[in-house]
C-alpha cells in the first residue's frame, strides 16, 4: 500500500479537492441528532450544499435516534445536484431488531440498515457513545441485563429477529453497517448476511472505543468480505482512539477496494463534513497513498457499498 517517492510526487500533483469529485460519505450525521443543545457548525442544507459545491455525489444521512427517510426526502427537495441517502439505525427507539421498521424505511428509500449504536450491549458495556448520550438523555444508559441489544445468542449464532431484518435488507437491496456491536457479533453477522442476499457489510470504525476490534478481528471481517470504515472521528481529539498511521494500517490490511473513508461527526467544534473529508484525503496523499487508491476509498468503494454500480461508468455517463 505504501508507495515510492515517484508515486508520492504524483500524489502531491493532485489536489485533495479533485479527489472529492463524485465522493460519497457513507456515515454522515446531521442536526438535530441527539438534542437541540448539541449543535453542528452548519445546517443540513448548508452542509449538503457545501458537499455539492466541492463535487461530492452524496452522503448517507445517519442518526442514532430516528430513521432519516423524512429528513433526506426534504433535503433532496431543497438541494439539487447531490443526493442525501436515508438510513435506519436499529436502536431501541425504532423497536430494535424490527423487520417492520426496516421495511417501512426501505420502502421510503433507505439504502443502509445500521445495527444498534448506543443500544448495543457492547457499547453499553464499554461505555461508548451511550455514555456520551447519557449526558443529554438519561434513558440512553440501559441499566440491568435486559434491554441492551445483542446480534448473537449465547452460542454465538445470529438471532432469528436479526435474521428477519437481514432478510428484509436483502429483499430491498440495502447495505448493512455493524455500528457498535462487538467484533465477534460483527463477524457472525457478516458471515450470515450472505444467506439473505445482503451483498455489502460495513465494519464500522473498528478502532473506536465503542468497538475496539483487534487487528486480527478486523482481518477476519475483511476475509468475510466486509468493507472497513476508516473514520475521521477516530483520529481527532477528544475521541481519538488511533493515529493516521493506525488508519493507514487498516487500509493496508483491507486494500482500497474494501475500505471507505467517512466523517461521523455531529459537533460544533469540528470542521464541516466535506472539509473533514478533504483533510483526511490530504493526509493520506501526504502519507504516500496514491491518488487512485484514495479515490477508491472516497468514491468507488462507497458507490459499490450502496449498490450504485461502477463509479467510472457513472461519471462518464
Amino acid at each position: 500500500m505504501r508507495h515510492n517517492l515517484r508515486d508520492r510526487e504524483i500524489s502531491f500533483g493532485l489536489r485533495a479537492e479533485e479527489l472529492l469529485n463524485g465522493a460519497i460519505d457513507v456515515h454522515h450525521h446531521g442536526f438535530p441528532e441527539i438534542s437541540l443543545d448539541l449543535r453542528t457548525r452548519q445546517s443540513d442544507v448548508e452542509e449538503l450544499q457545501e458537499a455539492r459545491d466541492v463535487g461530492m455525489a452524496g452522503i448517507v444521512l445517519k442518526s442514532h435516534m430516528w430513521p432519516t427517510v423524512g429528513r433526506a426526502y426534504h433535503l433532496n427537495q431543497r438541494v439539487t445536484g447531490i443526493t442525501a441517502f436515508p438510513s435506519i439505525t436499529l436502536n431501541p427507539l425504532v423497536g430494535g431488531f424490527s423487520p417492520l421498521a426496516v421495511e417501512a424505511a426501505a420502502r421510503q428509500g433507505a439504502r443502509v440498515m445500521f445495527m444498534p449504536t448506543w443500544g448495543a450491549a457492547h457499547d453499553q458495556e464499554r461505555k461508548g457513545v451511550s455514555a456520551y448520550l447519557g449526558k443529554y438523555l438519561d434513558s440512553a444508559i440501559i441499566r440491568g441485563p435486559e434491554g441492551a441489544l445483542r446480534v448473537t445468542d449465547a452460542a454465538g449464532k445470529v438471532t432469528p429477529e436479526v435474521c428477519e431484518c437481514l432478510a428484509v435488507a436483502g429483499e430491498f437491496g440495502m447495505a448493512v453497517g455493524t455500528a457498535h456491536i462487538s467484533p465477534r457479533e460483527s463477524i457472525a453477522l457478516a458471515q450470515r448476511a450472505r444467506d439473505y442476499n445482503v451483498h455489502h457489510v460495513l465494519f464500522q470504525h473498528p478502532d473506536s472505543g465503542s468497538v475496539a476490534a483487534t487487528r486480527e478481528e478486523t482481518r477476519e471481517m475483511i476475509a468475510a468480505g466486509a468493507i472497513v470504515e476508516l473514520c475521521a472521528l477516530g483520529i481527532l481529539p477528544p475521541f481519538q482512539r488511533t493515529t493516521l498511521g493506525g488508519l493507514l494500517e487498516m487500509l493496508e490490511d483491507a486494500g482500497p477496494d474494501q475500505a471507505v473513508v467517512t466523517t461521523d461527526f455531529f459537533f460544533d467544534w469540528v470542521p464541516s463534513g466535506p472539509e473533514t473529508l478533504r483533510m483526511i484525503v490530504s493526509a493520506m496523499l501526504t502519507a504516500g497513498i496514491s491518488s487512485r487508491d484514495v479515490q477508491k476509498t472516497v468514491r468507488d468503494t462507497p458507490m459499490r457499498f450502496l449498490g450504485l454500480g461502477d463509479a467510472e461508468r457513472c461519471a462518464s455517463g
